[in-house]
């Protein structure tokens, strides 16, 4: 029998649990200004993890979700 690990059976396929700030603006194609005014609006919701700014993929997901939404 093989155990699963309930946290990386839930990981996305590219295996990635946060984005950093720089990754997160390339792929989805917004600059690092525009990313802090959407933090700062509350619309997205980064993590500390000591000095490092960091979006959870989950962040990412639902912010990527409200955007489609607010454009149809």
């Amino acid at each position: 029998m093989q155990n699963q690990n309930p946290i990386t059976s839930q990981l996305p396929a590219t295996g990635r649990i946060n984005w950093r700030v720089d990754d997160f603006c390339q792929a989805h194609g917004i600059g690092r200004t525009f990313f802090y005014e959407e933090v700062k609006r509350g619309e997205i919701k980064p993590i500390k993890i000591g000095r490092r700014t960091l979006v959870p993929v989950s962040e990412a997901k639902a912010w990527q979700d409200r955007k489609a939404r607010a454009s149809e």
